[in-house]
């Protein structure tokens, strides 16, 4: 795997710190080899170099720079550091969905979210298998802000500080070497905005007048990113909404189908059986009858 691969997790359920600490390596000094540690390994350089494998890929971590390793892998040292090195790590677990690859992915969630009156959504974090720090100084601070809360007196406190400490440092390193990519933004606003707006009649047009770019320029950066078209992820999220509705609500189809944006019934229920093979009266008595 190249150093730009990138890390993506499913959010719900939301990562969990597990510990940290500041360590410093005399030279000659080599990184433990481990296998099968069941969450992940965050590790920010601050001075020298560490030089580290995983599973056949070897990676050289200098200063101010950040690599992410997998759980249940084998990590192992390359060589020794060949200088006074100090490094953060950080340990984290999920029980959450998550891959490796050479982009961003935009990842199903393994936790249902209710569709109806509630305000939040799926979210994917992406986080790089090793890349130079952007912003090295808030990044340190709340490194250090985090380690800090796990040394209180009062427990109630450690965790919740620590963990809300933990989601601030996530945040800053969420697509940090994206940053400046306008075609990521681009993507993530578009695909917010077919969220927020599913509802609605929807098209190709709208989307030029209200992102102010060219039809095709649209479909590129959202098939990039999140292997969908416009009209293809406004069709799937749809059904993904309509289909919850069916097993979560005791809704008519055709309520279903005017609130996941689909005028005519026979319409919605010929792409819903396309799409899963099942019609979606079918899907509800099937769900009915594994409940009881």
């Amino acid at each position: 795997m190249k150093d730009d691969a990138v890390i993506s997790i499913a959010i719900p359920p939301f990562p969990i710190f597990i510990e940290g600490n500041l360590t410093e390596y005399d030279k000659g000094a080599l990184h433990p080899e481990r296998r099968h540690l069941e969450y992940f390994n965050m590790i920010f350089v601050k001075e020298g170099s560490l030089y580290i494998g995983e599973e056949g890929n070897n990676y050289v971590v200098r200063k101010d720079e950040m690599l992410v390793l997998l759980p249940n892998q084998h990590h192992y040292p390359i060589k020794p550091t060949d200088e006074i090195t100090k490094f953060y790590w950080i340990h984290f677990y999920t029980t959450g969905n998550y891959m490796q690859s050479a982009q961003a992915q935009q990842l199903e969630s393994n936790i249902s979210i209710p569709s109806l009156h509630f305000h939040n959504s799926y979210h994917t974090i992406h986080l790089s298998k090793k890349s130079a720090l952007v912003d090295t100084n808030e990044i340190y601070k709340n490194i250090e802000n985090l380690l800090e809360g796990t040394i209180k007196d009062n427990a109630e406190l450690t965790f919740w500080d620590t963990q809300q400490q933990f989601f601030f440092l996530l945040n800053l390193l969420d697509g940090q070497d994206r940053a400046k990519d306008s075609s990521v933004l681009i993507a993530e606003k578009v695909e917010h905005f077919i969220r927020e707006h599913y509802r609605e009649d929807i098209t190709n047009d709208i989307l030029v007048k209200k992102f102010n770019l060219h039809e095709n320029t649209i479909a590129k950066y959202l098939k990039q990113y999140y292997g969908f078209t416009p009209m293809d992820y406004l069709k799937e999220y749809r059904l993904q909404q309509a289909r919850n509705l069916l097993v979560k609500t005791d809704y008519p189809i055709q309520e279903i189908a005017e609130l996941c944006g689909y005028k005519w019934v026979p319409y919605f229920s010929r792409l819903f059986k396309q799409r899963f093979d099942i019609s979606p009266l079918k899907y509800r008595k099937s769900h009915m009858e594994t409940k009881e």
